[in-house]
């Protein structure tokens, strides 16, 4: 009788340990998997910025020519951004010339779609922010400045099941004129 129970414990012990080691690897491979993930929507970021980043820092700087400064006096006040005014889109280009600058993308959203021979991932830029920031890189309140920071939220959006990401991946620039 007490053999059996001894074996019993024994198996009992090494179920309890295969599974605690099991579950280890799948905590593992989730990881990977998520990890993987924050990178693909890391290259949405950088690629969406590098669009964003093209456009005039301001609407007073649009139709200059390159060599040309205007004083931060005659700059767009921070009152004058406003959400989805325009309907850029990141990912495409500003739609040809739409979004003339930087202010213009604030609110805006995107969706971008990798493909590879097994399947494909679809990720969405929630959202754009643009502020005026100070030299601190703290919000301006209404003042003009000669620095903007823009804040793009990235999530995946998986066509069946939840999202691989627990929240949206944040990327920021900061970006200056001239």
């Amino acid at each position: 009788m007490q053999q059996t129970l001894l074996a019993l414990l024994a198996i009992l012990l090494a179920t309890f340990l295969s599974f605690n080691q099991k579950q280890g690897i799948v905590q593992s491979r989730s990881q990977v998997v998520r990890a993987e993930m924050e990178q693909m929507a890391l290259g949405v970021a950088k690629q969406a910025m590098q669009t964003i980043r093209s456009r005039a820092f301001d609407q007073a700087t649009v139709e200059l020519p390159s060599d040309s400064i205007v004083a931060t006096s005659d700059l767009e006040s921070r009152s004058s951004i406003r959400s989805a005014t325009k309907d850029c889109k990141a990912l495409d280009g500003g739609l040809g010339g739409i979004c003339s600058d930087i202010d213009d993308f604030h609110g805006n959203m995107a969706t971008i779609t990798f493909t590879f021979p097994t399947g494909s991932f679809d990720f969405k830029i929630v959202d754009i922010t643009v502020r005026y920031v100070d030299t601190n890189l703290q919000p301006t309140e209404g003042a003009r400045s000669t620095q903007k920071e823009i804040v793009l939220k990235i999530q995946d959006t998986p066509s069946s099941g939840a999202p691989r990401l627990p929240e949206p991946i944040e990327y920021s620039e900061v970006v200056s004129y001239p």
